[in-house]
């Protein structure tokens, strides 16, 4: 079975309040002459379609549009779309009857029935005569549905367990694929990731819960390319095909999986290459900002190029008034797009204010339980019988 594998789009996402849909489109015109060149048989997109659970009616038309595009260009191509953590799986699927005209199987959640039970054959696709999709959207632990049989005490592992068996009947001798979003415990390559993921978190999912039933494991959340470290090669994360943040410095694109039964997934990616390059000036330990900005001037970049500025500050210095308004005529000048000014302090000073940032509300929210507990830790000397106090109290009310 062959496979095209991409995720994260994060559609409607903009880089320091720059409109990217050119981006988007370029994007999407590139996907299709992919298909096209490389009639897979299956599409499969692990979530993050939209940047926002609440796209705006141009970016959700921009993806009703674009992708029909994709999928006329290769008619007997199946596309099963899963929801991320940061779609919103009703509207994702609000038009999930007139996609199936298409060829295209669209998943907000783990299916369920009235009495809240898994309905495994629901989230299985079969891709004739060729092998089986199975789409585990992304869902909090404690949220999978029950298991016939289960006890209910891990939900997230039960449930996994009961779709792998599911799976292994249904597929037969044909190779099986499993799509989801999700973060796995290991030596993750978080570049360009925020501290929302936490590594070894109660979000982490163990690549043993997964299960043994696939012959490849279509991977989204994780911006950065990459394998999950096993036995063998199974499950990757395919990356955004163009970069979101400044900090994805590596290769982008979208990656071509042949699948056989019993056999390690051979891998191809065609490199995507931006349609506006993200470039940081001034060096991973920042430069003075007069520095800076005749790094600008003598940069020779492409007119729209989005410029980020690492900027060396000393003890106690804050950044002088008129800085972003004099890089940004800079930038103008060379038809750069300027973003921000990212300031580079001593390495004390950075400690000292990272323990005193007050959190948003709705940065709290993002946190789990062991980042809460990190965070007290850091800034209040608790000993090891109040951190475990903290803990309980913190697994109590997740509960």
């Amino acid at each position: 079975m062959k496979v095209m594998h991409t995720s994260d789009w994060h559609l409607g996402c903009r880089l320091y309040n720059y409109d990217r849909t050119d981006e988007e489109e370029r994007l999407f015109g590139r996907l299709a002459d992919i298909v096209a060149e490389e009639r897979p048989d299956a599409l499969v997109v692990s979530g993050d379609v939209f940047n926002t659970g609440a796209p705006g009616n141009d970016v959700a038309k921009c993806f009703i549009d674009r992708l029909l595009d994709v999928v006329k260009r290769c008619p007997e191509m199946v596309t099963v779309v899963i929801a991320g953590n940061h779609d919103s799986y009703s509207r994702l699927v609000v038009d999930e009857a007139l996609w199936r005209q298409n060829k295209v199987h669209l998943f907000g959640r783990p299916a369920e029935d009235g009495n809240g039970r898994a309905v495994f054959e629901a989230n299985v696709v079969e891709i004739p005569g060729k092998g089986v999709v199975a789409a585990v959207p992304f869902c909090h632990p404690r949220n999978f549905p029950f298991v016939e049989g289960g006890d209910g005490a891990d939900r997230q592992q039960e449930y996994f367990a009961g779709l792998a068996q599911h799976v292994a009947e249904r597929a037969g001798g044909l190779p099986a694929v499993l799509a989801a979003h999700l973060a796995v415990k290991g030596e993750i390559d978080l570049r360009g990731h925020d501290r929302t993921f936490f590594v070894g978190g109660e979000e982490c999912v163990d690549a043993a819960v997964i299960g043994s039933a696939y012959d490849y494991v279509a991977l989204g959340h994780i911006h950065c390319p990459q394998w999950i470290k096993g036995k063998r090669r199974l499950a990757r994360y395919c990356g955004t095909p163009y970069p979101i943040h400044f900090d994805e410095t590596y290769d982008h694109g979208v990656d071509i999986v042949t699948v056989e039964k019993g056999k390690e997934p051979e891998v191809r990616t065609v490199v995507l290459e931006p349609l506006h390059a993200l470039v940081t000036l001034g060096g991973d330990e920042g430069a003075a900002f007069d520095d800076a900005l005749k790094l600008v001037g003598e940069a020779s970049l492409p007119a729209g190029t989005f410029i980020r500025l690492n900027v060396r500050l000393g003890a106690n210095e804050l950044p002088g008034p008129d800085w972003t308004e004099r890089a940004r005529r800079t930038c103008l000048a060379k038809e750069f797009r300027f973003c921000t000014i990212n300031p580079i302090r001593p390495p004390e000073q950075e400690r000292e204010e990272t323990n005193k940032r007050t959190l948003t509300m709705a940065e709290l929210k993002e946190l789990s339980g062991d980042e809460v507990l990190k965070i007290l830790t850091a800034r209040h000397e608790l000993s090891p019988r109040q951190c475990d106090l903290v803990k309980d109290l913190i697994k109590e009310v997740m509960a």
